[in-house]
Formats: C-alpha cells, sequence, structure tokens
C-alpha cells in the first residue's frame, strides 16, 4: 500500500473474501492518507422525511409483522435498521428472476427464495434468511436511501471503461459519487410495482400486506386509483425522493469544500427496469419541481445525461427552472467523469441497486464489467472498497440533509 498503513487500520478487508475483477481501481494504488479520509467521510444519505417512513415501517412489523420479523425488530434502533439496509445484501441481484450472487458465494435465480425471505415460510429458503438478507419489503424501503463517498477517478467513466487507464482522454482527478436507485418494475408485483403500476387481475397474485402499502402511499401523499394504469403522479413522488437527496447532497457536500458543485445527473431506472414510454418526460419533470421547490446556494450546474430524447418542452422548462434559481441545466452526452473546464465539484451520480453491492454485476466479473452503468461506476472509482460495508465500516455513519424546501 503506497505510504503509511497505519492511517487505514480500521478498514476490514479480511471481513470481505470476495475476488476483484479489476486493479486500477483499488485503493491500495492512492496515498493512504486520503483514501482513509475518504472512507470516513463516506456516508448514507436519507431523504429528510424517511425517517418518519422507517419509523412507520418498523412499528408496522413490530405489531403486524410475521414472527421471524417481530423478532428482529423486536429491539431494533433506527440507525441499525438503517445499516442493515447497507449491509444485508447479496454481491449481485439482477433480472425478472431475482439472479442472485450472495456475500458466501452461492448463485440462483429463484423469486420464491425472496419472497419467502420475512415470512413464515422462510423456512422452506435453501440460501436466503431475513437474519443475513433483507426482505422485498425492506428492499422498497432501501432503495429510497443513497450512499455518497469522495473518490479518485482512474478514468472519464464510461460505460465501456472496464477499469483501465487512458491518457488520452482527460478526467477529472477527484469527486463525489453518490448510488441512487430508480424505480423498478422487473417484478410488477414488488417494490415499485406495487404503487404505481395497474393492480393484477387476479387477488391471490397481491403479495405485499396491503396495511404496508397503505404506509408507504400515505407517505409519498398519493393514493393509488382503481383503474389506471402507469400511475404518473405516484410515480414522479417517488422519483422526487432520490433526486432530493442528489441536489440537497450535493449542495452539502459542495458547501463543505467551498466550492460549488457540477451535477452529473444519470438516468435511474430508465434502462432494463423501464416500464413505459413515458418515463424519461416524467423523470424530467420531477426535476423540473425538485428545482422549482428546493434551496440550493452550492449547485453551478446540472448536467441531465444521455436524455436528449427528452421533449423540447420538458428541456426548456427544465433550463428556465434552473436558471431561475441561478442553476446552468445542460442536457448532453459527456461522460460522468470527464474533465471540467472550470474549479466546480464534480458530483456524478450512478444507477444502483436497492439490493445489491456497488457495482452490482461488476461482482459477477470481467464479462459483465460494460453491462450497464453500476460496474462502470466501480470501475472507474474506488467505491468497490469504499461503499463496501464489509471493507469500509461506514453503514452507520447516516446523513439526514436539513429539509430546504422553498414553501
Amino acid at each position: 500500500m503506497s505510504g503509511d498503513p497505519t492511517p487505514l487500520s480500521f478498514l476490514t478487508p479480511n471481513l470481505f473474501t470476495q475476488s476483484f475483477p479489476t486493479s486500477n481501481n483499488r485503493i491500495s494504488n492512492f496515498p493512504s492518507s486520503q483514501i482513509a479520509q475518504d472512507a470516513k467521510e463516506t456516508r448514507v444519505v436519507l431523504h429528510p422525511r424517511l425517517p418518519e417512513l422507517i419509523t412507520a415501517f418498523l412499528r408496522h412489523k413490530r405489531a403486524r409483522g410475521s414472527d421471524v420479523e417481530k423478532k428482529l425488530y423486536s429491539r431494533m434502533s433506527q440507525p441499525e435498521f438503517v445499516a442493515r439496509l447497507i449491509k444485508k445484501r447479496p454481491l449481485v441481484f439482477i433480472d425478472p428472476r431475482d439472479t442472485t450472487f450472495t456475500r458466501d458465494g452461492d448463485k440462483f435465480s429463484d423469486p420464491r427464495e425472496w419472497d419467502r425471505v420475512g415470512t413464515d415460510n422462510e423456512a422452506l429458503n435453501k440460501y436466503l434468511k431475513l437474519e443475513q438478507y433483507m426482505s422485498y419489503d425492506e428492499i422498497m424501503l432501501s432503495s429510497l436511501i443513497a450512499v455518497s463517498s469522495p473518490t479518485y477517478f482512474i478514468n472519464t467513466g464510461a460505460r465501456h471503461n472496464r477499469g483501465r487507464i487512458d491518457a488520452s482522454k482527460p478526467h477529472q482527478a477527484r469527486g463525489i459519487i453518490i448510488g441512487l436507485v430508480g424505480a423498478r418494475f422487473e417484478r410488477p408485483d414488488r417494490m415499485d410495482g406495487v404503487y404505481i403500476l395497474p393492480e393484477p387481475q387476479s387477488p391471490g397474485s397481491i403479495i405485499q400486506d396491503p396495511r404496508l402499502s397503505a404506509i408507504f402511499e400515505a407517505w409519498f401523499g398519493c393514493v393509488k386509483r382503481t383503474g389506471v394504469g402507469f400511475n404518473v403522479e405516484m410515480y414522479k413522488a417517488r422519483m422526487r425522493i432520490s433526486i432530493d437527496t442528489l441536489l440537497l447532497e450535493a449542495d452539502d457536500r459542495a458547501a463543505e469544500v467551498s466550492k460549488k458543485a457540477y451535477i452529473h445527473a444519470t438516468g435511474l431506472g430508465l434502462g432494463v427496469w423501464k416500464y413505459h414510454e413515458n418515463q424519461l418526460e416524467w423523470f424530467v419533470e420531477a426535476y423540473i419541481e425538485a428545482l422549482r421547490n428546493l434551496s440550493l446556494k452550492h449547485v453551478n450546474v446540472l448536467e441531465m445525461a444521455w436524455m436528449n430524447q427528452v421533449s423540447e418542452q420538458n428541456k426548456t422548462k427544465l433550463i428556465a427552472a434552473g436558471k431561475d434559481v441561478g442553476i446552468k441545466v445542460l442536457f448532453n452526452q459527456r461522460d460522468p467523469a470527464a474533465k471540467l473546464d472550470g474549479d466546480e465539484l464534480l458530483v456524478m451520480s450512478f444507477a444502483w441497486d436497492g439490493n445489491s453491492f456497488p457495482g452490482n454485476e461488476y461482482w459477477y466479473g470481467q464479462s459483465y464489467l460494460a453491462s450497464s452503468a453500476d460496474p462502470a461506476a466501480a470501475c472507474c472509482s474506488t467505491i468497490a472498497e469504499l461503499q463496501n460495508p464489509y471493507i469500509n465500516p461506514f453503514a452507520h455513519r447516516i446523513k439526514v440533509p436539513l429539509d430546504r424546501t422553498i414553501d
């Protein structure tokens, strides 16, 4: 390891035995004193209103959950629960079959395993127990949180960067990287589909407790209407949680170093998870609402990356909403960590998953490094280690930004 290894003595790489598919992004390549500071500044970020939903969730589970849930949650504090949402994940979680690569190295594709976690039928599972992995109800909650850390970048972060050094393409040396999760519709009866998609035709196909669904709906501030196809109002309310979290955290990170933020905003849930052809339009409309409703004093630029196909009407509205509050809005196709012209703090967002380690498919190995933006983000930065709770014990470090909603 470069320099004096003592500053990194608080890290616990011995707790993580999985091999790494890349080497140029490993923290051993960088000054240990800076890596130590980056590790200690890595944090979980909760939307200002999210603690109240977590409180309601735990209250519901303690009163009406399964026996295994009541036992687990009986004495669990909210910080312990949030840490659980970070730590009790598999390495990889993908596709409608819930294909999984566990922390113990097991690989399987069986939605029934995940459906039984935390239920009275959990004993039927071969791989998953609530003690070590999240239930689907928890995964919905974990999809609403973010993880943020300072990082070195080793390249421009292009989709096919694969962790390679390319001196011909200038990149930012450092910045902030934030993992956020979009709406997942790969299983219509789970997570966001419960609130946003049409109700199942068969009553027997409803899996989630309707009383828990009502808690989430009340928190989102929307009601699921019978007979409605894709619930646009609910979708935008859901996406505002991730968008607000990004904007507030970027604003705070810039203030902490007395700079202005240059936010690279990526699409969330607009790739293989996308359900409706108009989702991008509604996603941008959620950004318009956010810029109009939040007080952001330390953001210079909001870069909407790879969203050029959005309508000119919504582009114009978002640009105007930014101009009204002193934020320049760009629509372009710049690589996320490409070199900036100014001295702003680069805040790069990446599309994460509510039930995987940072990088997700990254942990499947070299053949999957360009499979999505998630492994691409891990390849170009230090998040594979610094946002890994079994290497960097950050899961207890929870930040709730001040609510800066404009009345």
